[in-house]
């Protein structure tokens, strides 16, 4: 039996042996281990999502990747010791504007010399940013230095009426008719012209020009002319009818010779000019009390003939106020007296409330008048006048602030007007504008063609060959100085591109060249002193054209103006003349946008294609947004930015420029109301980016195909 059992007991375990192997087949399922109760299914983690590192790149150059030159403008005192400014500089901007150290009132002094210290200093600091500097601004209707210019106007002359070479006395008629030349040549130049566009030019040594006038006897008179020579230097003489004889060194540089005389007797009378080669003259006159023509009567109050004390005068009298005005031997413009009209204590609240009004001044209809006067003030103030009549001229008062502000120095004011009808005008100065004291000298009323300057005392200088635009006509002496000034600015700094001419065109009427006078605040338009607005545009870019080939550099000139958006006459007119001028070789779009302006964005589109269609560079040149929202803000800043990129060819693009750093310093931060504007793109407290920077970091990223986020 126990046999038996071991038998069955192997065959068992065989049988048992077989169904384990046959278990693990294919077919069979693989059994599962029983899970621990304390054991959980485990979940992966979620993907973490990308963040923008907006310090990966730098702005400028995701930009200049992109096919964009990104600059910004900023201004001497935000830059001065100034790190954060420094560090927005060096990393996100490839150029910069300079939004005011590079105009006429801060580079030229009061008595005419060039001032470039600040210039300089920040030229040079943004060059250690690396970045580029852009020239702004050779042309503008403001911030001139009005003192100087003012100074040379009221010492110059209106017309040439007491010249006896009326008809070509400056060569501008492109010939030498008039004179008697031998070796002497017609010479036309931007540059080495005294003004306008010709002089004569002395083709030998040797060459002569001879000047021959009737003059009357035993008056005085003064032969003068303005000579340089295109050598290192020259030599010339002057030789009289009398014999007189008088030589002189020539340099290169413009000088006046002046020589004054007085015939014994009368009759004809000679001056021969005898010069070295390439000796250039021009604007040669003989000028005198007999000379062709008088200068219109004018009618002039300058106190003289009264004594210090309570105002006692046929001519003028106080109808305001008249405690508060007297005539004084404190200061005067000519001669020992003036006007005083203290308001210092500040009596009056309002301007009439201390009132001077002159006599009744006979007119003629028809007639274009200008008053003029001398001024100063105890501090720099506005000042205002009334002027009335017997006709048209009832009474207007609009002048407060069409004069430049008065300072402590006599400041020559005039203000013209065409008289319709009536036969009489008077005129009312007001003294209660300002809490100041205000001196008044000189008013003197005349036809507007005759000299701008208040009466003139003492005798002719002797003989001279100095520099003195004293005397010479009103638009040669603004017209001299103001190419002196592209020149000089050209040639100084070295930037890749200028605003020549900045806001030529008047948005009323629509597209027409601006011509307003020079009435109010800092307005200067240099226009009025040439052939016409257009004339000026004109020479500005031959100038500063001819200032680049000069020293073999090279830069975009750019016509620059605002509200091409919003005007589309204005932008006509604007692009018609670009596509007329091959020496306007860039356009630039100011955009200083509002986002409540209807149709924003269609505009933004059409004005860059239509500056587009004008073959030059384009530029947006002065880019702020004023905004309520931030979030629109920023969307609208990548819209102008994509439209520019996609409307813009790559070979036409002059870049965009900011016009300001913070919103803390923009000129639009404010509303009158007292809302914010926010219009740039970092924060006005701690220069941190807002949404509008965020934003054109990533689109200018996408664009240029480079990954904006963390690793």
């Amino acid at each position: 039996m126990m046999r038996m059992k071991r038998i069955w007991t192997f065959v068992l375990l065989a049988v048992l042996t077989a169904a384990a192997a046959s278990s693990c087949g294919k077919d069979e399922p693989t059994p599962v281990t029983p899970e621990k109760p304390d054991e959980k299914p485990v979940t992966p983690d979620p993907p973490q999502p990308k963040v923008v590192d907006f310090d990966k790149y730098a702005l400028k150059e995701v930009a200049a990747k992109a096919g964009l030159k990104l600059g910004v403008s900023f201004t001497y005192w935000e830059y001065r010791n100034n790190t954060q400014v420094a560090n927005i500089l060096k990393r996100d901007f490839a150029a910069v504007t300079f939004g005011n150290e590079m105009k006429h009132d801060a580079i030229v002094q009061q008595g005419g010399a060039y001032n470039f210290t600040n210039a300089d200093q920040m030229a040079g600091w943004a060059n250690d940013c690396g970045t580029e500097l852009f020239g702004h601004t050779l042309g503008w209707h403001s911030q001139q230095q009005r003192t100087y210019l003012n100074n040379l106007i009221s010492k110059a002359s209106r017309n040439n009426n007491a010249s006896l070479l009326k008809q070509n006395w400056n060569f501008e008629a492109g010939t030498l008719d008039g004179f008697q030349a031998d070796g002497f040549e017609i010479f036309q130049s931007l540059y080495d012209v005294f003004a306008g566009d010709y002089a004569a030019k002395a083709g030998a040594d040797g060459a002569t020009l001879t000047v021959n006038a009737s003059l009357e006897a035993e008056k005085p008179y003064t032969f003068s002319f303005w000579a340089k020579t295109l050598a290192k230097e020259g030599s010339l003489q002057v030789a009289a009818g009398d014999g007189q004889s008088l030589q002189t060194r020539v340099t290169n540089q413009w000088h006046k010779y002046s020589v004054p005389f007085t015939l014994e007797s009368l009759g004809d009378f000679a001056f021969r000019i005898t010069a070295s080669k390439d000796v250039v003259v021009d604007n040669v006159r003989i000028l005198g009390e007999g000379g062709g023509g008088q200068e219109p009567t004018a009618e002039v109050i300058d106190f003289e003939g009264l004594t210090a004390g309570p105002l006692n005068s046929p001519d003028i009298s106080a109808i305001n106020g008249p405690d508060y005005v007297r005539v004084t031997d404190e200061t005067a413009h000519g001669g020992s007296l003036s006007l005083k009209m203290d308001n210092s204590s500040g009596y009056a609240q309002d301007p009439w409330s201390i009132q001077v009004l002159t006599k009744s001044f006979a007119v003629t209809p028809g007639t274009t008048y200008r008053l003029s006067w001398y001024a100063k003030a105890s501090k720099a103030a506005n000042f205002q006048i009334d002027v009335r009549g017997d006709g048209d001229v009832k009474y207007r008062s609009s002048t407060y602030n069409d004069f430049p502000k008065m300072g402590t120095d006599w400041t020559y004011q005039s203000v013209e007007f065409t008289v319709a009808s009536g036969t009489e005008l008077s005129f009312a100065f007001y003294g209660g504008v300002e809490a100041v004291t205000y001196y008044l000298d000189d008013i003197r009323l005349e036809p507007a063609s005759s000299a701008a300057s208040a009466p003139r005392r003492g005798v002719p200088p002797a003989f001279n060959t100095l520099f003195s635009l004293d005397g010479e006509l009103v638009n040669d002496v603004i017209g001299y100085v103001y190419r002196d000034w592209v020149y000089t600015m050209v040639e100084h700094f070295d930037a890749y591109g200028w605003d020549v001419v900045n806001e030529t065109f008047s948005d009323w009427p629509a597209g027409a060249f601006r011509t307003p006078q020079n009435t109010s605040g800092e307005v200067f338009v240099w226009g009025q002193y040439f052939k016409s607005t257009k004339d000026w545009v004109d020479k500005a870019f031959a100038y500063a054209t001819d200032a680049l080939a000069r020293k073999g550099k090279t830069a975009i000139l750019y016509l620059n103006d605002y509200n091409l958006e919003t005007s589309s006459e204005k932008r006509k007119a604007y692009c018609d003349y670009v596509k007329g001028n091959p020496q306007v070789t860039g356009v630039g779009t100011q955009m200083h946008l509002d986002m409540a302006t209807p149709d924003l964005k269609n505009k933004v589109v059409a004005s860059l294609t239509d500056l587009k269609n004008t073959g030059r560079m384009v530029r947006i040149s002065e880019l702020d947004i004023k905004c309520t929202s931030l979030t629109d803000q920023a969307d609208l800043y990548k819209f102008i930015f994509q439209k520019y990129l996609e409307i813009v060819p790559a070979a036409q693009r002059g870049g965009i420029t900011i016009w300001g750093i913070n919103d803390k310093d923009s000129w639009v931060k404010q509303e009158q109301d007292g809302r914010q504007n926010m219009p740039l793109l970092y924060q006005g407290v701690n220069y941190a980016r807002k949404p509008a920077w965020e934003t054109l970091y990533l689109y200018l990223c996408e664009v240029a195909g480079l990954d904006p986020y963390k690793e």
